[in-house]
């Protein structure tokens, strides 16, 4: 049986893309720019999070991973933008 292990980057739509996390699952990235992590579940399921700065992030959901990503990009443009650059 052959194994093949994932890569270390993969854009997922574009200017989206995971990256092999240090802890486990992936980051998510759009336009170079950290949005947000998933990291595996039960089945095919992953549970997301938005990044929102000075915070543990914001739980999203339990998706499957293209559902997941969606969903934090999706949380992510919803976050207002303060004058600093950062996301509430």
């Amino acid at each position: 049986m052959e194994h093949r292990v994932p890569p270390a980057e993969l854009e997922v739509s574009p200017g989206v893309t995971l990256k092999v996390s240090v802890m486990g699952g992936y980051s998510v990235e759009r336009d170079g720019e950290y949005i947000g992590w998933i990291h595996a579940s039960i089945g095919n399921y992953w549970n997301a999070y938005v990044r929102r700065p000075g915070t543990s992030g914001d739980h999203v959901g339990r998706h499957t991973q293209e559902n997941a990503v969606s969903a934090i990009v999706a949380a992510w443009d919803a976050g207002a933008v303060l004058p600093n650059g950062c996301r509430t």
